[in-house]
């Protein structure tokens, strides 16, 4: 009877394509669903990728397990893959079939004259608007992937069968041309309708436009050794665009109490317990009696915070016992303000772009030298402390330690730990970067027993393995150019 079932069903489905060959019907096309996109999903979709749904890898979303693990936020309790470097090539294909290329047709749609004026298009948004929000995305997205790789497919990708094998961009040169798509984008809002499925800033063209500028100075910032002059002038570009103005400008992605769109340290901690607070993180906020330390950990069975030693491996993990939310074990587990089921992630933070101000007036790039750098480096402290829900008065507490208390003669340190305590949780990739650009704070480096050369952190990822099966002379090229494929190739403005 089965047999005989599958042989009437191929019969049938062979007569049902003769018929719809015949009558000139297209297989290919759905009758039932528009050929148009809808332009604000696509946008919705982009975003949702970034915070790790929609089918999004756990290494390709901002908050991913293995950025905060290579900026010793976190360290890893059973499988010690990546806190030990074993994996080295990481896959950015992704970005470019996902977000990227939702980010391109809705850029499509919002400029070819036959679409731009469609209902399913329009009602997302004026058309100059939606243009302006998905370039600062996708210049986002494409800072994460080549400060991660370096060199990058850039001006020849995305198009399609035409250009299966791109060459790789410069990192120098996408630094160049990102800064200038998010100076064109941030201007190019219009004051038109404004943009709806936008679960990133709720349509508000201001926290687009300043989030713009900000990314824009953080850029510029990069390039404090490899290329200062150019820095210097891009910063005071950024700056007079506009930067981010107070927390309520956070780049904020909003997960949900639901299954389908919840944080995914919570997610981990159903069963897995991967991670733990590393004891980077648990020492340096008691050393300094941080209020954010029982935000970011969370109490052992003792009732203390506790850290696991980063890179802890083999026999010596028996000394941990991880236990669970309901049951705590030896060491800190990560708070539930920050890993509970609908806890925000923050992608780029009012904090952060305070403390990259703090730099730029250290640096003499924006005036007032080490007085503003101060006050920056206060207001820094005050958002991220505030982002946390700390009370003003131990804000104030906290602020007048002397272990504290801005110093001209420390100051790139200061700022630069200051930076990394607010930005615990956020973008791991972007904390990263900031250690390989200054060498700040003063990470475990080398890790003992990694698999890295000479264990030291990694200064960039591998690129996958496809572009020397499928994209060889490119590869070949970039490689040539760039130096090896491997962890210890430093990208463009890595100089440290």
């Amino acid at each position: 009877m089965k047999k005989s079932y599958i042989s009437k069903y191929i019969i049938g489905a062979g007569m049902f394509i003769l018929a719809s060959c015949k009558v000139g019907g297209d297989l290919n096309v759905n009758p039932n669903q528009s050929p148009n996109a809808q332009t604000g999903y696509l946008l919705t979709s982009a975003l949702q990728y970034l915070g790790g749904v929609n089918g999004a890898g756990a290494t390709t979303n901002i908050n991913a397990f293995t950025g905060e693990l290579y900026s010793q936020y976190l360290a890893e309790t059973f499988y010690t893959n990546e806190s030990q470097f074993s994996l080295k090539q990481y896959d950015y294909q992704g970005y470019y079939t996902g977000p990227l290329e939702d980010l391109k047709t809705l850029i499509q749609f919002n400029t070819d004259p036959a679409k731009k004026s469609l209902q399913s298009t329009i009602k997302f948004g004026s058309n100059a608007n939606q243009i302006a929000a998905a370039r600062i995305l996708r210049a986002f997205i494409y800072l994460t992937i080549t400060d991660r790789w370096g060199d990058i497919p850039y001006s020849q990708a995305l198009n399609g069968v035409s250009g299966l094998t791109p060459a790789f961009d410069a990192q120098k040169d996408v630094y160049a041309a990102l800064m200038k798509e998010l100076d064109e984008a941030q201007a190019q809002f219009d004051g038109g309708a404004a943009l709806s499925n936008d679960i990133l800033f709720g349509g508000d063209a201001t926290k687009w436009k300043h989030w713009a500028n900000s990314l824009h100075a953080v850029m510029a910032l990069r390039l404090s050794k490899a290329d200062p002059a150019t820095g210097k002038t891009e910063y005071a570009k950024a700056v007079a665009g506009g930067l981010m103005t107070s927390n309520d400008d956070n780049a904020v992605y909003d997960y949900l109490a639901i299954q389908t769109n919840e944080n995914p340290y919570y997610t981990n901690y159903r069963s897995r317990y991967d991670y733990a607070v590393s004891s980077l993180v648990v020492n340096t906020l008691s050393d300094l009696k941080d209020p954010r330390l029982p935000v970011y950990a969370a109490q052992t069975a003792s009732k203390t915070y506790v850290g696991l030693p980063y890179g802890t491996f083999g026999d010596a993990l028996g000394n941990y016992n991880k236990g669970t939310r309901s049951k705590p074990g030896n060491v800190s587990l990560i708070g539930l303000a920050v890993s509970g089921q609908a806890s925000p992630t923050v992608w780029t933070s009012y904090a952060q772009i305070m403390f990259t101000q703090a730099e730029a007036a250290h640096l003499n790039w924006i005036a007032g030298g080490d007085g503003a750098a101060a006050d920056f480096y206060n207001k820094g402290i005050a958002a991220s402390l505030e982002q946390n829900g700390v009370s003003s008065a131990d804000e104030s507490a906290y602020l007048a330690q002397a272990s504290v208390k801005f110093s001209a003669a420390t100051a790139m340190n200061q700022i630069m730990t200051q930076k990394w305590i607010a930005g615990f949780l956020g973008n791991g990739w972007e904390s990263w970067a900031e250690y390989r650009r200054t060498g700040l704070p003063k990470l475990l480096d080398p890790v003992p027993g990694s698999l890295s050369p000479d264990q030291k952190i990694p200064r960039r990822q591998q690129y996958p393995q496809t572009e020397n099966d499928l994209n060889k002379a490119n590869y070949n090229a970039v490689i040539a150019r760039q130096g090896p494929d491997a962890l210890n190739t430093r990208v463009y403005w890595d100089k440290q």
